[in-house]
């Protein structure tokens, strides 16, 4: 880690990391984008392209990140026939355009599904973080054990200047939704079972096998294959069959959690889990005469993610928390994405605090133009670059509408901003009209 990102990377877990004003900051930030683009370049392919078609050289001001950014359709521009018909070796090779890393030695033989291919990427240093593939093609980002580490530890230190718990706290950990298994989930969670659950056992939804993205990504591919009649009668009966086992397993589970809850209401409660999830749960354990009275006052809470188009009353959030006895201020509830390590906590003010190791950059509709918002408030794409991340590059441009401030915000802490309210572009009519640089296609063709 060179020595401008180590400067950065150091404040994570500092008592001031949520409070230090954006001009401050920025020198240092620009630093740390400009070796790593000198550290990264040759190796990761794509990268260089971008540099050499921008014309940049050096990083000296926020402008010169844009031509730079990856969108954040790059990690799926992989051929999905490589994917269908197990061409891992093409696979790796597309793996290692976005990479700082080459995709050598891997043994594939006898590697046969997608969950093989990603295990085996991890005997050669490759740790994949992938999305779950609601699309059909999961996106594939490569980590570092470094990297991996350093995500766990960055979301437990915003879990602690979020909600003001204190380190090895004795909290009874429930993990109240589907466990994914890949290596960043898992450092995270343990992460949070180790900062706070050494006194009790912690409880995890479900008692199959983690999920891994394989089978999510072969379901997501029968659907679509339904949608347009190409399923074949076997493959429809298949399809059918793994939908019940999985509605089946969920209700089982559900009402487990909702008795594990009731269980260990006695105990101060450190509960995660999505709000779709949470709400059924607690809709579950009211049912049974249990909630906020019974309880125990100290609760705490962390939610991932949106609500993925579950449709929930208007006052689910209250819902949850009163149920569950968790107040406000015991809530963690953060914005991120696989792209990055980096974790922005809610504050009580309803605004996410960008972590100081990441430039927030507001582009415009189409990923192009870098906007300034002054003094005040603007609507704009968020495009990230996170200067910690050292398996692949650090710069992407989301596919989500914010409303980005650089100024004081209400809580009283400095630094850039995020309100609440965040919109998928891909969600608005017309979809998402991305023309952003990052298109590796020249790439794809090559290694086809």
């Amino acid at each position: 880690m060179t020595s401008a990102t180590k400067r950065l990377v150091e404040l994570v877990g500092a008592d001031d990391c949520f409070d230090v004003s954006p001009g401050e900051l920025l020198p240092g930030q620009l630093a740390a984008a400009n070796e790593r683009l000198q550290s990264q370049r040759d190796d990761i392919p794509l990268l260089a392209n971008r540099a050499e078609s921008g014309g940049v050289k050096e990083i000296k001001q926020p402008a010169d990140l844009v031509p730079l950014l990856f969108a954040h359709t790059t990690y799926k521009t992989y051929a999905e026939g490589w994917l269908n018909e197990r061409h891992w070796d093409r696979m790796g090779r597309w793996l290692a355009t976005v990479s700082t890393r080459a995709v050598e030695g891997l043994d594939t033989d006898g590697v046969q599904t997608l969950d093989d291919w990603i295990k085996q990427l991890e005997t050669v240093g490759h740790y994949l973080s992938c999305s779950s593939g609601t699309t059909g093609k999961p996106a594939m980002l490569s980590c570092t054990e470094g990297d991996i580490e350093l995500s766990a530890r960055i979301n437990i230190e915003a879990l602690l200047w979020a909600t003001g718990l204190t380190r090895g706290e004795d909290r009874k950990f429930l993990g109240l939704g589907p466990q994914f298994a890949a290596p960043r989930e898992d450092a995270i969670r343990q992460a949070m079972v180790d900062c706070f659950s050494s006194r009790y056992p912690p409880y995890q939804f479900g008692d199959g096998e983690p999920i891994t993205v394989g089978p999510m990504v072969d379901m997501i591919t029968l659907r679509r294959k339904l949608a347009d009649g190409t399923a074949r009668p076997n493959e429809i009966a298949e399809f059918e069959r793994i939908a019940a086992q999985r509605a089946g397993d969920m209700e089982t589970s559900a009402k487990k959690a909702i008795d594990a809850v009731i269980d260990a209401r006695d105990l101060p409660l450190l509960a995660t889990g999505m709000f779709a999830t949470l709400y059924q749960i607690a809709e579950g354990i009211r049912a049974k005469g249990h909630g906020v009275d019974d309880l125990h006052p100290n609760n705490a809470m962390m939610v991932a993610g949106g609500l993925k188009g579950a449709a929930l009353p208007e006052n689910y959030r209250e819902y949850v928390l009163e149920t569950f006895n968790v107040a406000e201020e015991r809530l963690y509830h953060a914005y991120s994405m696989r792209e990055i390590n980096a974790t922005f906590p809610l504050c009580h003010a309803g605004r996410y605090h960008i972590s100081p190791w990441v430039i927030l950059l507001p582009l415009d509709n189409t990923g192009e133009k870098l906007l300034d918002p002054g003094d005040g408030e603007i609507e704009a794409r968020a495009a990230f670059f996170d200067t910690s991340i050292e398996g692949r590059w650090g710069g992407v441009i989301s596919g989500d509408r914010v409303s980005v401030s650089f100024a004081r915000c209400p809580c009283g802490h400095q630094g850039p901003t995020v309100g609440r309210e965040i919109t998928r572009y891909a969600d608005l009519p017309g979809g998402d009209k991305i023309t952003c640089a990052g298109s590796i296609d020249a790439y794809v063709r090559g290694i086809a």
